[in-house]
């Protein structure tokens, strides 16, 4: 702010000592700052609007969201608040986005936070979307025609509204291949510090996103290489690029050391196991859909097959993957393009990694379609680099036939969301929009939520397991009315689960072997536990009631 220093001459004509004087600097939007606000206001207010509709109006509420919503509420409401409500399973970038609108209860308990911060995000990977197809010299009316058909998708659309982590994760991808493509064209460093900033952010939101980071860490090497720059300069680029990415997994990893004593701890929860999905997998849809979460495979499917399937599933989700990675080949193979081959390479990296894990794990929920949709921007930011190669009425010719692609899309994409068997959610998705029917998936929560809060209202009344009834916690909007495992840490908790009487004065647990109350007292669904009382219970849910004091044991007879 301070730009200025006048030099005023005093009377006997020495110069004073320079003064300086404060200035605001007017910033104005220019035409491109203009155009980015409006694709992100109108991707946001659309976005936000249906997707009010959708989790607010009618209960189309994904639980992994959920879950990741409840525990960004829990950082600030819960008794007594810390950050190590986050967690450290799932990344903590895809719960961290959701503290500040979490500061606002009411945003945050009637759930419009979902699908405000997910429009936030959709809109964000929109505006990247666009100005990685201005550097690579589409004009505005070419590049906001291949935007706006990509933007109402109906991939795009559901996971713009419901709160999930994957525009979130998609917008830092998007954002880090503008970045990177801008760092290939012009070579300016610092766009090398921005390129590695975003994928260390986007790899704490969804750890899968390492493998693009990896592979660009090799592109950055073979492109100096292949210019002949000096040594100081390879290594000064290497080093811009990957300091951020190590720096946020360092920072992650040393706070799981700190907390669980184990910097690995995150890792070894995501890693797939031979009995299916996660070995922390927990969660539910709370739509009542037919469409399935969860599917295992009972026999070995070999790597052919699995690659078949995947191919197969990524031309009925978004038929333009296959166009592009066909005409970013076809580039290097006539034009021995570099960046083609990585732009082919990026977009079929996703399908590749998908079929390994699910050949190791055995677990077909990893070939669900959101999953497969992390290709869908990269294809379009494929189209852009195919077009700036190509000249004339070729160039033209490439833009039209993703045009009508893209066009093609839309109702494939829907028939695809509607019938394909592993999915999560999409096909309640398609059956909701249109009919404004309310779905009942959430009601057992909001009725046990009902509830509690018309008959308790005592600190830490309630001992639960937050990892199955976060729900009903954010629904209370009073979390420091349940004794948690987050409060006091797991040692406590279990104290309290195995000598409860006197200490709380309810338990609250859902009624199945996944949950450690019911483990730990397995009649109590019956009310076949001494000392206890079901007071209330709903389609799984159960309240039981502590005595103040322990039973008497039995008599002898």
């Amino acid at each position: 702010m301070t730009e200025l220093a006048e030099r005023k001459t005093s009377r006997n004509g020495r110069n004073s000592a320079p003064r300086f004087e404060k200035r605001r600097l007017r910033r104005r939007l220019g035409p491109i700052g203009r155009e980015s606000l409006v694709v992100f206001l109108a991707a946001f207010v659309a976005y936000a609007l249906l997707g009010y509709r959708l989790v607010v109006v009618q209960h189309l509420v994904l639980f992994d969201g959920l879950a990741r919503l409840s525990h960004a509420y829990f950082v600030w409401w819960n008794s007594p608040p810390k950050l190590a409500a986050i967690g450290f399973v799932w990344p903590p970038i895809a719960t961290i986005v959701f503290l500040p609108l979490t500061l606002l209860r009411p945003v945050a308990t009637s759930l419009l936070a979902l699908p405000l911060t997910s429009a936030v995000f959709a809109g964000v990977m929109l505006v990247y979307l666009d100005r990685t197809l201005a550097t690579l010299g589409l004009g505005r009316p070419y590049r906001l025609t291949l935007v706006g058909l990509f933007a109402i998708n109906p991939m795009i659309v559901f996971y713009a509204t419901n709160g999930m982590g994957e525009m979130v994760y998609l917008a830092f991808l998007t954002g880090g291949l503008y970045y990177f493509l801008r760092w290939y064209l012009e070579r300016r460093p610092t766009l090398l510090i921005l390129t590695g900033s975003f994928f260390a952010i986007g790899i704490l939101t969804r750890y899968e996103v390492f493998t693009w980071a990896f592979v660009l860490a090799a592109v950055v090497v073979i492109a100096l290489i292949r210019q002949h720059v000096s040594r100081d300069e390879l290594e000064g680029s290497v080093l811009s690029y990957l300091v951020p990415i190590c720096y946020g997994l360092f920072l992650w990893m040393f706070f799981n050391w700190l907390i669980l004593g184990d910097p690995l701890s995150f890792l070894r929860n995501q890693l797939p196991n031979p009995t299916g999905g996660l070995t922390n997998a927990v969660t539910g849809a709370a739509t009542g859909s037919s469409g399935s979460s969860l599917s295992i495979a009972k026999a070995q499917p070999s790597i052919h097959s699995i690659v078949a399937e995947l191919a197969r599933l990524n031309w009925q989700l978004f038929p333009l993957t296959a166009f592009v990675l066909l005409g970013l080949l076809a580039l290097f193979v006539l034009k021995r393009d570099l960046m083609g081959l990585v732009l082919a390479v990026i977009l079929s990296l996703n399908a590749v990694f998908t079929a390994l894990v699910i050949y190791v794990s055995h677990a077909e929920s990893y070939g669900q379609l959101r999953y497969n949709m992390r290709a869908m921007p990269i294809a379009v930011i494929g189209v852009g680099w195919i077009c700036l190669r190509l000249h004339g009425r070729a160039r033209l010719a490439a833009w039209a036939a993703a045009v009508a692609v893209l066009a093609v899309s839309l109702p494939v994409t829907w028939h695809t969301m509607r019938v394909y068997p592993n999915q999560y959610e999409e096909q309640a998705f398609v059956q909701t929009v249109f009919s404004g029917k309310r779905l009942p998936g959430l009601d057992p929560y909001t009725q046990m939520a009902a509830y509690i809060k018309a008959n308790v209202h005592a600190h830490n009344a309630i001992l639960t397991d937050d990892a199955g009834t976060f729900a009903v916690m954010l629904l209370t909007s009073h979390p420091d009315w349940f004794l948690d495992r987050i409060d006091h840490g797991d040692i406590y908790w279990t104290n309290v689960l195995r000598s409860p009487f006197g200490r709380v004065g309810y338990m609250l647990f859902i009624d199945s072997g996944a949950d450690p109350i019911h483990t730990a007292y397995p009649s109590l669904p019956t009310n076949g536990e001494p000392g206890f009382t079901v007071v209330h219970r709903d389609d799984g849910l159960v309240l039981v009631r502590v005595a103040k004091q322990p039973p008497a044991p039995p008599r002898p007879s």
